[in-house]
């Protein structure tokens, strides 16, 4: 008995032992033009990810996100210039070349896309410029170029001046200590935990190595309509009101793009609500593969796709019950009735305890004149809910 459990143990160690070199961070510099910059990637997934930070924290804001996603993903960030480890700029230089540039060092074909604020505008002009490049997008607190700013914005509600952003130790202290929005006032910890980083890496508040940097070829806000592949706007509840304004446009102009907004969080939500976010993170990856077979190919294809994930995983549900009736009813509002169906018995499947899935296929089945099934899904969505006033309202009307 004392050798099988002396054999486990060992098995045991040895599985940690390989996934912990499995998931080993490597590091190192690619050089671009004019420069270098650092960049750490772990992980042996099939899918790859890229982190790109904000315009305040370099590569490290997303330190609850890489080991994480390392799990299930190769994970890839780096520090854009003059950010972290990377050097200053001494010239002119492109975002979005340095990103193309990461992509053809480190061989990677395809990527996710994640970036936060300015590192969110970055991937919606990357993947314009390189649509073949990019798998899915997810940006947070993004703007998007080509969309002004308020005054407000500019100088934070009246706190901050031109000779304000001259001076990288007051903006070093205003950000971090006073500004309402970049860190929610509640997250107190993670103030702390960001001044200490910044004061490791005092460059990244230098704003004048930005202004070497090239604007896009195209303003991206025109253009959002280009963007074909699944999309994720996330953002935090106390962020600047004008990133709210920039997340409407993005929302508006890049089809099916899905928005979360994370409470207790301003404008550096994977550090402020790490587990809310990444979960919400994972559960975009699963709704975007189905919702991208849905809008790429059929629905038939999309139905067989979930009933293949259910018989893996039998909790598996990628949409919320709202986004699918939604989505139903667009089907009903331009005749496609039999597809409208489908997706509303799918929302049944789902969610077989909510009156309102039964109410809306009640609803589709009567407009398709399947009179005996209409009445059967008003019947079960009065059953679950008694006050449901539509469904006698229409049982009264199919009697």
């Amino acid at each position: 008995m004392k050798k099988i459990y002396l054999v486990i143990i060992i098995l045991f160690l040895f599985a940690n032992i390989i996934s912990g070199q499995q998931n080993s961070i490597k590091s190192g510099y690619i050089d671009v033009t004019d420069g270098k910059l650092y960049y750490e990637t772990a992980g042996h997934g099939e899918k790859t990810i890229i982190f790109i930070h904000d315009g305040l924290v370099h590569g490290e804001v997303w330190n609850n996100q890489f080991p994480v996603f390392a799990e299930k993903f190769r994970v890839v960030r780096y520090d854009r210039r003059g950010y972290g480890r990377s050097p200053k700029p001494e010239k002119n230089y492109s975002n979005i070349d340095d990103l193309n540039q990461v992509f053809t060092s480190l061989k990677i074909d395809k990527a996710i896309l994640i970036g936060m604020s300015a590192g969110g505008g970055l991937v919606i002009d990357f993947t314009l410029k390189h649509p073949d490049k990019v798998s899915s997008l997810i940006v947070v607190g993004a703007v998007v170029s080509g969309f002004g700013y308020s005054d407000h914005f500019r100088t934070r509600g009246g706190h901050l001046t031109a000779s304000d952003y001259a001076d990288p130790e007051r903006l070093l202290q205003y950000f971090v200590k006073e500004d309402p929005y970049e860190i929610a006032p509640q997250n107190k910890q993670v103030k702390e935990n960001l001044w200490e980083l910044l004061l490791t890496f005092p460059q990244n508040i230098d704003l004048a190595k930005n202004r070497l940097a090239v604007p896009p070829e195209r303003p991206a806000l025109v253009s959002l309509n280009e963007i074909k592949v699944p999309a994720l706007i996330v953002i935090g509840e106390y962020d600047i009101p004008d990133v709210f304004v920039h997340a409407g446009a993005i929302e508006s102009g890049i089809p099916f793009a899905q928005k979360a907004i994370i409470p207790n969080a301003g404008h550096l939500v994977p550090l402020e609500q790490p587990e809310f976010f990444n979960q919400q993170v994972f559960n975009f990856f699963n709704g975007a593969e189905f919702f991208y077979t849905l809008n790429k190919q059929s629905v038939s294809e999309a139905l067989e796709m979930f009933h293949k994930k259910r018989k893996e995983d039998s909790t598996w549900i990628p949409f919320s019950e709202a986004r699918m009736n939604t989505l139903g009813y667009q089907y009903l509002q331009t005749g496609k009735t039999k597809e409208a169906i489908e997706l509303f018995k799918l929302n049944v499947l789902a969610y077989p305890q909510s009156s309102n899935t039964y109410d809306s296929l009640g609803e589709a089945y009567m407009i398709d004149g399947d009179r005996e099934s209409a009445i059967q899904n008003y019947k079960r969505s009065l059953e679950l809910d008694p006050n449901n006033k539509n469904a006698v309202e229409k049982l009264e009307q199919l009697k």
